[in-house]
């Protein structure tokens, strides 16, 4: 019987990557593929394997000596310090899926094999990683590959941290990683040390997140940090405002275009304040928690007219629903009564969101429109 010629698709290999990639989101049958012949086996393995939500795949392809540290649970210094890295032949099969991970979400185990490990990246293809940071980094470990382009760094799940984890991580990233564009920094740390770093280079990063739950000292050093990066789009959650005065004196994002604020109008109203940028065009204030007063919205108002009447073109301010305890209509109508005095001032203003709480039987007057006068550049209103 004569043996059936494989189908000619099957030997090019840009048809076989794009089935592969046609089944990214069907990882049985991805599995399947690569099991079922040679011509499919290396598409498939490779888009199977792009993406890894967890460590826990790759621990039964360690070394046998580094599977068992797992099996036993032994992640104490004295054994890690005692520890003798196996040989590269050993880490063959690992390193076989590793290349093939392009986006991977890490914690503790990741920074456990890069200590024993400390010459070699793991993971060497990576471009975006989300690191979960259970413990203090090795300083001579190399955690971070050059490809990566997106990181995502979370602080420990407990509430006070007695080290600089968090900015010592960041300035790994600025050495072994300079090419990252995006960066978001989480943490949930009320309290946490102060760090002596010097601004770092980072001459790629344009997009920055800070969500956390952490006072004014870890914001100051993460914005001192990153003070001397082209950051062009910020979003960050703020803390209440100290009774100690923003203390750093380096200019803090030049060239921010875009700037997302979740906090009360006051802390909002002091950050905008040491911005060094003179070209923000998007700016977006969310009162998520905290007071607020009539006095407090004014001062922010009036800050970002002086600052980037001549160059905002959107703006959004969004009210919680009770930022103070009286009557939140009240507060709206002050508020709404304050933008309109300032309203001319924005001539290059094109979008704007206003989402304030009122009493359905309270009519905030007056209402914005599009044909006002006031508004001489508008295209898009959202009231």
């Amino acid at each position: 019987m004569a043996q059936l010629a494989s189908p000619h698709a099957l030997y090019i290999s840009e048809i076989l990557f794009a089935i592969s990639y046609h089944l990214a989101d069907d990882k049985k049958t991805l599995a399947r593929l690569a099991r079922c012949c040679h011509a499919f086996s290396e598409p498939a393995l490779s888009v199977l394997w792009s993406s890894v939500r967890s460590f826990s795949p790759f621990i039964p392809l360690l070394p046998p000596t580094v599977k068992l540290l797992w099996d036993h649970g032994q992640f104490d210094e004295v054994t890690l310090a005692e520890f003798q890295c196996p040989p590269e032949e050993e880490w063959r099969v690992f390193d076989s899926y590793a290349r093939r991970v392009r986006r991977l979400n890490s914690g503790s185990c990741h920074q456990t094999v890069a200590r024993i490990r400390s010459g070699t990246t793991s993971f060497p293809l990576l471009r975006s990683l989300s690191l979960q940071l259970a413990e203090p980094l090795d300083v001579q470990g190399h955690l971070f590959s050059d490809s990566l382009r997106s990181l995502k760094i979370s602080g420990p799940a407990y509430v006070h941290c007695k080290d600089d984890r968090v900015q010592m991580a960041i300035a790994q990233v600025a050495r072994d990683a300079p090419l990252v564009e995006y960066l978001h920094i989480e943490d949930y740390t009320y309290s946490v040390a102060q760090s002596s770093l010097p601004p770092l280079n980072f001459a790629h990063l344009r997009a920055v997140e800070i969500s956390a739950f952490f006072d004014y000292s870890l914001l100051q050093s993460l914005c001192h940090i990153l003070s001397e990066a082209p950051v062009t789009q910020l979003k960050v959650e703020l803390p209440p405002l100290p009774n100690k005065e923003w203390n750093i004196s380096t200019p803090v994002f030049p060239a921010l275009t875009s700037l997302q604020i979740c906090g009360n109008p006051a802390s909002a109203e002091r950050f905008v304040f040491h911005l060094t940028s003179v070209g923000l065009q998007e700016l977006s204030i969310h009162h998520t928690r905290g007071p607020a007063s009539a006095a407090d919205y004014r001062q922010l108002l009036s800050l970002v007219a002086d600052k980037y009447s001549d160059t905002l073109q959107q703006l959004s301010l969004s009210l919680s629903q009770s930022p103070t305890p009286n009557y939140p209509y009240d507060l709206s109508q002050a508020v709404l009564d304050d933008f309109y005095a300032l309203a001319p001032r924005f001539s290059r203003l094109e979008t704007l969101h206003l989402s304030l709480p009122h009493n359905r039987y309270v009519h905030l007057a007056p209402e914005p429109t599009v044909e006002s006068p006031t508004w001489p550049s508008l295209k898009l209103l959202d009231f």
